[in-house]
Formats: structure tokens, sequence, C-alpha cells
């Protein structure tokens, strides 16, 4: 959703790809996950985030969309991104996002020619949480990795990250093992988005904390999960 609607920039959920390290890469699963976010200064948000496999002949691969939408009491926003699936390679296929404020609000579209170097939001949030598990970027002693994304509005941003902790994460919907990812603007370093999805389950985000000049400003919290179709990963948390 577009970073008018919200602050602090919940647009930034949707971040770009990771450096593979090498090892086999989760195979989707199909997700319908809710969220409550908290905002300083705003009323709270309720999110919905989807992903879920399409029906198209015309594509080699698999085709799947992501689907996240928001919601507050005067302001309301839309982001879904289809990308294309062949073994371990991504490729965004087409993206709109669509958001009102008081009654007043915008439309955004990119095209598969558009998406062809840089993925949009929602695929790279997908692409993100996929190779967090195995990405070189953790050890402190290294430098961070640098990660590439189109905005609603197809202006390339740019984020350094490092995945900082691999643990399992309690929330209200379950507990969940967890990868977290630490992302920064390199022109705004007081300034920090963490991350933490899930380890197995792709383009699972299950928290999200915002953090300026060592305060939190906001943080999502994962309240309810269905997944469509059984799997490993779900029988072993569902374990837990």
């Amino acid at each position: 959703m577009p970073t008018s609607i919200f602050k602090p920039r919940v647009a930034a959920l949707l971040v770009a790809m990771l450096v593979w390290s090498g090892s086999i890469l989760a195979a989707p699963t199909p997700f319908t996950a809710h969220y409550r976010l908290d905002i300083s200064g705003w009323p709270d948000a309720s999110i919905t985030h989807t992903l879920s496999r399409q029906d198209d002949v015309s594509s080699s691969g698999e085709v799947w969309e992501s689907d996240m939408r928001a919601s507050i009491k005067v302001a309301s926003g839309e982001e879904r991104g289809q990308f294309q699936l062949d073994g371990d390679r991504v490729q965004a296929l087409d993206y709109t996002s669509a958001y009102s404020l008081v009654g007043i609000g915008d439309d955004y579209h990119l095209d598969k020619n558009q998406l062809q170097a840089l993925p949009d939001r929602q695929t790279a949030l997908f692409e993100l949480s996929r190779k967090a598990p195995d990405a070189r970027c953790a050890n402190p002693q290294v430098s961070p990795c640098e990660l590439d994304y189109q905005n609603h509005k197809g202006k390339t941003e740019r984020l350094f990250y490092r995945v900082t902790d691999r643990s399992d994460i309690e929330t209200p919907a379950g507990t969940f093992p967890g990868v977290t990812v630490d992302t920064w603007d390199p022109e705004k370093r007081d300034r920090h988005l963490y991350f933490t999805f899930h380890r197995e389950i792709p383009g699972l985000l299950l928290k999200m904390r915002y953090v300026k000049k060592d305060e939190a400003r906001s943080h999502l919290t994962l309240t309810d999960l269905t997944l469509d179709r059984p799997s490993d990963a779900a029988r072993s948390t569902a374990e837990r």
C-alpha cells in the first residue's frame, strides 16, 4: 500500500531480493494471515495478507499472487503482485495498488515490461522471506547486503539488510520458527525496520518492528493464520 496511508512507511514491509546462498529454497504454501498494526499517533490498523496460486496456462512455471490489504477508521489500502515461480527463479509479472484517505485516493500499476529488471514490493516480500533463512548477511563482521526493488510508482528503492536472528517466535496465532531481518535506508541510518518471517513458509510475515532513533514507533503482530493445504511445516508447528 502507498506510503501516504500510514506512517511510518508501512509500505516498506514489501522489500526486495536477498543473495541466495545456494541451498534448496522452500516451496510456497497458500495462506491467509491477519495482523494488528500498532502505530504511534494513529488508530490501530488491521491487515490481511493472502498468498494464493493462480491458474495461468500461458506461463511455463507456477503463477502466484500476493495480496495485502490494510484498513483503519479513516483510510484503506490494497496492494497485489503476481509473479511466476520456475524452480528457484522468481519473476514479477504484474502489480497493482490503490489507497483511499478520507475519501481521496489513487491507483498505481506496473506491468510485466516494467518489472523485468526489479521486482515490485509484493514479489520482493516473497523473495526476501524465501531466501532469508540461508542469507549470507548474518555475521556482524561482514558488510550488510544491499537490496533494490520498485515502489508503487516504479521508483527504485535501496535498503541495506542483515539477518539478526533465527529463533522461534511466539504470536497470538501460535509459535513458529522465525528468521528476523534488520533493514535500513543507507541515507537514514537512525531508522530500522525489523521483519520476522516464517523460516519454512515463504512470504509469511510473523511480526514487524519499526525503530527510529532507538525508539519503537510501530509494530505488526500476526493474530490469525489459515494454511490452505497441509504441509510438513504446518504440521510441525501445530505439534509445538
